[in-house]
């Protein structure tokens, strides 16, 4: 049923599919999903342009992140495959997003975000590239060390829990993933630059280092089971 209905919504104007979207995830966080914000007092100036990064759990956590993060206007990364999917696919246009070749160094993407960020907009990123299978952070992506590097903006870490439980994975059937009523909690930590290369570091020891304390900064706020191989 779910499927018929996004194809029917997919011929429908682009105006009346944002709509509909926009309708459905209010339905989402008013009857199935609570998300709370913790640590707000860390959050910057919405003068300043920053990276919010988060672990990722489920297709939900762009939304709820979007949920308690709409003030600053973000723009998502997001796997193209995503846009391909009727489901998620509908959902990303309630927001904005960039959309990103997984598994290559997709340089017109990578161009795009930096461009968003040296003109003051602020962006999304889950730098381990996809959702967690394990239910647990797995090794993030270098591309997060290149858009600070260029950009010059400091880093906001984000840390989330409950959406796993939200809207769990499908390995199957990502259009036929099934809602269920819970918590999400939404974590902000302290906001940092990246921290300067020491002498003694080669270029690879310290984006190896850099890449650790970035996704360290994100496992330190969450409970022992999630932090995977930032344990």
């Amino acid at each position: 049923m779910r499927k018929l209905i996004l194809k029917l919504v997919a011929k429908t104007p682009e105006g009346f599919q944002k709509f509909v979207a926009q309708k459905g995830l209010n339905y989402i966080f008013n009857h199935y999903a609570h998300v709370t914000l913790e640590g707000k007092e860390n959050l910057p100036s919405k003068e300043e342009t920053v990276i919010f990064i988060c672990n990722h759990l489920s297709n939900i956590d762009g939304p709820a992140l979007n949920h308690v993060l709409g003030d600053y206007a973000p723009t998502f990364v997001a796997g193209m495959k995503l846009t391909n999917d009727p489901f998620t696919g509908l959902f990303k246009k309630v927001f904005k997003h960039i959309n990103i070749k997984p598994n290559s160094p997709d340089k017109a993407a990578m161009k795009e975000i930096i461009t968003l960020l040296k003109t003051g907009n602020n962006v999304v990123i889950f730098p381990e590239g996809t959702r967690s299978r394990v239910g647990s952070m797995i090794e993030g992506k270098r591309g997060i060390l290149l858009m600070a590097k260029l950009a010059k903006v400091r880093i906001v870490p984000l840390a989330m829990t409950g959406t796993e439980k939200v809207l769990p994975i499908d390995q199957n059937n990502m259009t036929g993933e099934k809602l269920h009523q819970g918590n999400i909690l939404v974590k902000v930590g302290q906001p940092f630059h990246l921290p300067e290369k020491r002498e003694d570091q080669s270029k690879e020891q310290y984006d190896q280092d850099t890449m650790d304390y970035i996704m360290r900064s994100i496992a330190a706020m969450l409970p022992e089971k999630y932090r995977g191989v930032y344990a």
